[in-house]
């Protein structure tokens, strides 16, 4: 049997797992990161990694440090993305760990994470425009760059392309026996992500920069599991703002569910019984010695009319015209004497407001006779 606590039972859950879908629906993925490889967002990467699966490319992504040193490396090409997210530690660590590689690949690394990856002898300057098409580095050479966010200047060390003066978007360092392989850095997120891969030849840099071995360990870490105290975000952990929400939506049911609601009307016992003869005797005797006639002859003829009125089937707030000529001629008198004593001036004393009550009463007498 369906009762009236089940259905609002069902309620409540149907409701909690509509909340508990749109928190899970609200908790952050790793996939909507930027230059994360499983990511179909503008700012994702998953056109290029399908790509060099196309290719015949084997790609193994880590988005963690221990991830990333549980992959063997040896022979293959090392591609890292956001390495700001990561602590000079371990960036350290990383190119330590990749100095088997055929090659490392870090996508817009900045001079603080050159340092930290044993680069020192790199120089980053921020841009913001489509780079040269100057290259010397053979195998990029004839290519056509859409948009460049870092340019890198090494010295007579390595090999640049996509710039001028030394200095290139691409700069690629040679492999120094035993200590680090060959590292390129690219200052260009455009040539991975999906919006932008295929403008100009983004798609074959990325493809000659990825593809000069068959294997490609893919290393993306995300905000969750960045190590770098400057890149981490809030403090609070990320279930944090849906747990809010969740507990919010909650309390709202719990109120709705448990708050009082507006029933029928009930009569409640007065504390005090009150005449009402006794209520207006009091008042009266509070006339009497405030000495306001007028007030009372007033209260008087007000109260006459209303009773008049209801009596002769008139409403009570209606013109006074209709109402005294029933009068009048209920009672058979002059309407004019009628007005005076409904709708006459107030009582000067005490002798003309007795008269007035006098009169009043005897005129009602008259229509109810």
């Amino acid at each position: 049997m369906i009762t009236r606590g089940r259905l609002i039972l069902g309620a409540v859950v149907a409701v909690l797992l509509l909340v508990l879908v749109g928190v899970s629906l609200l908790l952050p993925r790793n996939a909507s990161e930027p230059l994360d490889p499983d990511s179909p967002a503008p700012d994702g990467t998953r056109a290029a990694a399908q790509v060099l699966g196309q290719q015949g490319l084997s790609v193994d992504i880590a988005r963690s440090p221990d991830e990333f040193g549980a992959r063997s490396v040896a022979g293959a090409t090392v591609l890292i993305t956001r390495p700001q997210l990561l602590a000079d530690d371990t960036l350290r660590s990383v190119m330590e760990h990749a100095a088997g590689a055929r090659r490392v690949v870090v996508v817009d690394a900045d001079p603080a994470t050159a340092r930290a990856m044993q680069l020192p002898d790199v120089q980053a300057a921020p841009v913001e425009d489509a780079p040269s098409t100057v290259c010397s580095v053979p195998w990029l050479q004839g290519l056509r760059m859409s948009y460049a966010d870092v340019e890198y200047t090494a010295g007579s060390v390595g090999a640049s392309c996509f710039g001028e003066g030394g200095s290139g978007t691409v700069l690629v360092l040679p492999e120094i026996n035993g200590g680090r392989p060959e590292t390129v850095l690219v200052g260009s997120h455009a040539v991975f992500a999906n919006k932008t891969v295929v403008d100009d030849d983004n798609a074959a840099i990325a493809l000659r920069t990825l593809g000069s071995a068959d294997r490609v360990v893919w290393f993306a870490p995300t905000v969750a599991t960045a190590d770098n105290p400057l890149a981490q975000g809030p403090a609070w952990p990320r279930w944090f703002g849906p747990s809010v929400w969740l507990a919010a939506a909650v309390a709202i049911l719990v109120i709705v569910w448990r708050a009082r609601r507006f029933g029928r009307l009930v009569p409640e016992p007065l504390p005090v019984v009150v005449p009402a003869d006794e209520t207006t005797r009091s008042r009266g005797l509070l006339y009497r010695k405030a000495g306001d006639t007028a007030r009372s002859s007033r209260v008087l003829r007000a109260a006459t009319r209303g009773r008049l009125a209801s009596y002769l089937g008139l409403p009570p707030s209606g013109p006074a015209g209709p109402l005294v000529e029933r009068v009048a001629h209920a009672a058979g008198a002059d309407p004019r004497d009628v007005h005076d004593l409904l709708l006459g001036p107030d009582a000067a004393d005490e002798s003309s407001m007795t008269d007035i009550a006098h009169r009043l009463q005897l005129l009602e007498r008259q229509v109810r006779r």
